[in-house]
């Protein structure tokens, strides 16, 4: 049986695994009428399988001490093991659905077959739902995203993606070197671009060690003991267009938008939790794969990482919105993104001992993971029924007890909770206010004047 050792990255994220929390990515679908099973079943067959092979793979041990697990074709490979048919309770609606999502957070995935599985669930409301289910080393949640919109149809741009013929790792070494041997061959020729170089080289040494001397995150309503047990929600849709006209009205991006709401619901939640604090500081992840190109068929986790501290103290909702757009703005000028991904480069090919001291040493200091993903901007169909819904769920490290997931998709945005039922008791609370936030920041954009937002700037 051959096999291949797995990126350094994917190593990572496969060692991540504790018993309170898996790297396992999960999303549903939703539809109002029934779904066709065995359409759905071809789709995954030929839209999953068979353009990218990782999913008939499965991880194996390293051939040598220190070495890094491989991938290694599963000789006994058979879908339907894969494919879990349920049927949800009586209720059959969005609670009955986040229920079941929640009973499957926590279940280990067998590493002797490929670490994935489609859960077919019948009544959900008039139609069907289903459940990926999928572990972060095969792939990052943006990239997961693409793979389960491949197999839906639309005439948007977002949806249908396809995979690059296989390329070996060979040559994607060799794309990657070309282009930096381009880049430094620019460099030489232009004085100027070693001056940026070098900036961007020492700005990278000192960003790392601003990350490594953040200080630990204190004990509040959102950080503390966790356990193995987990809930899932999901907010009501929230217009896309309301909260584009926020964003071009104040001058700052979507994204911005959306943390200065979440920054404001988390900063509610701890003052109701007698925890009040000024700032809290989240995980963002940050795609480094263009969105333009086809997506390469062994998959792979190919993202950095920002660390963002969210203005959670009391504050004008317009007010926090500014003070976080600052903040993001200054991150994107940063190289804090590529440096966290080498740093997962690098833990990925130290001893197991190692890496769980650096994933203690940098869950230590957030309290969530935060994910923007932009979906298909028109309705998209799976097996030729029209998808209703779309929302996921991203894990995360360590101690971290709450995941947030921001998803776009037909004009609107739905926001996906996961927590820790130890530490997060009532995650219903939590998304009573974002909602309440997203209507006060609405709200207060129709009334501020240019002369406020000036002001605020």
């Amino acid at each position: 049986m051959s096999s291949r050792a797995m990126s350094a990255v994917d190593h990572a994220w496969y060692r991540m695994d504790s018993p309170e929390n898996l790297m396992m990515v999960h999303a549903i679908m939703w539809t109002d009428q029934p779904l066709d099973w065995e359409r759905v079943r071809a789709e995954i067959a030929a839209q999953m399988l068979e353009r990218f092979p990782k999913f008939r793979q499965h991880p194996v041990p390293p051939r040598l001490p220190l070495g890094r697990s491989g991938w290694s074709d599963d000789e006994d490979f058979d879908l339907d093991r894969h494919l879990v048919a349920r049927t949800l309770g009586p209720a059959g609606d969005q609670a009955a659905l986040a229920d079941y999502v929640a009973t499957q957070i926590s279940i280990p995935l067998d590493p002797t077959h490929p670490m994935w599985q489609v859960h077919l669930l019948d009544g959900y409301g008039t139609g069907s739902a289903v459940l990926f289910r999928m572990h972060h080393s095969i792939a990052d949640g943006i990239t997961l995203t693409r793979v389960l919109l491949s197999l839906t149809s639309s005439n948007t741009a977002h949806a249908g993606f396809t995979a690059d013929e296989p390329r070996s790792r060979v040559a994607q070494i060799f794309d990657l070197s070309s282009r930096l041997g381009r880049e430094g061959l620019r460099t030489l020729r232009a004085p100027d671009r070693t001056l940026v170089a070098a900036t961007t080289a020492v700005r990278g040494v000192r960003r790392l060690a601003h990350l490594a001397a953040i200080p630990t995150k204190p004990r509040s309503a959102l950080a503390g003991q966790i356990g193995v047990d987990k809930h899932v929600t999901w907010t009501d849709p929230w217009p896309l267009p309301a909260v584009k006209r926020i964003s071009r009205g104040s001058g700052v991006t979507v994204n911005d938008v959306l943390l200065a709401v979440l920054a404001d619901a988390l900063g509610r939640y701890l003052a109701e939790k007698g925890t009040p604090l000024e700032q809290v500081r989240v995980m963002v992840p940050v795609n480094l794969r263009p969105l333009d190109q086809p997506l390469p068929s062994d998959l792979g986790n190919i993202f950095g990482e920002y660390v963002v501290a969210l203005p959670t103290g009391e504050m004008d909702p317009m007010a926090r919105l500014i003070r976080m757009h600052a903040i993001t703005d200054d991150l994107k000028d940063s190289p804090e993104a590529v440096v966290a991904y080498l740093t997962l480069v690098a833990i990925g090919a130290m001893p197991d001992q190692v890496e769980d001291l650096s994933t203690k040493l940098f869950s230590g200091k957030i309290v969530a993971t935060v994910s923007n993903v932009p979906g298909p901007r028109s309705v998209v169909t799976l097996a030729g029924t029209p998808v209703a819904g779309i929302i996921g769920w991203v894990p995360a490290a360590g101690d971290v007890g709450l995941g947030v997931s921001m998803f776009s998709y037909n004009d609107q945005v739905l926001v996906g909770l996961i927590a820790d039922k130890l530490l997060i008791g009532d995650l219903a609370r939590l998304k009573e206010l974002l909602a309440l936030s997203f209507a006060d920041l609405a709200d207060r954009a129709e009334a501020v004047t240019l002369a406020e937002l000036a002001t605020m700037t």
